[in-house]
């Protein structure tokens, strides 16, 4: 089982993840970031800057909306492999790819192959496959 930090850069804080991305089926990937684990979000959003440095072509066009107002966007999905805290790798993850917003989210498509413990109090988070 893998362990981190929540980040204080939220508030209240919030348990993130490190992440990184490559192609499918490539060896090389991107920078490590701070992924913030949402359980509420049904899908994985990836800032559209980080996946342009992939490459990676459109896999279809989806309609997502805001938590805020609901208001419903179109926007593309990639299929990236995904490491996550160094260790843990998942193949063939679908992300939508954000124009909006600046940040990686995880959310239940990733967070439900997983084993997850947050603790609170501790504020810290443990994973494992």
């Amino acid at each position: 089982m893998e362990a981190a930090n929540y980040s204080d850069e939220y508030f209240p804080s919030a348990p993130v993840l490190t992440v990184s991305l490559a192609a499918p089926e490539e060896s090389s990937t991107t920078e490590e970031f701070s992924a913030l684990v949402d359980t509420g979000a049904d899908g994985t959003f990836v800032p559209a800057s980080i996946l342009d440095k992939l490459d990676l072509p459109i896999a279809y066009m989806t309609n997502v909306s805001a938590h805020v107002g609901g208001n419903l966007h179109r926007a593309p999905v990639y299929i990236v492999d995904m490491t996550l805290l160094g260790t843990i790798h998942l193949p063939s993850v679908e992300v939508v790819g954000d124009d909006w917003g600046d940040r990686i989210i995880l959310g239940r498509n990733v967070l439900n192959k997983l084993r997850i413990h947050l603790d609170g109090p501790n504020e810290t988070i443990s994973v494992s496959e």
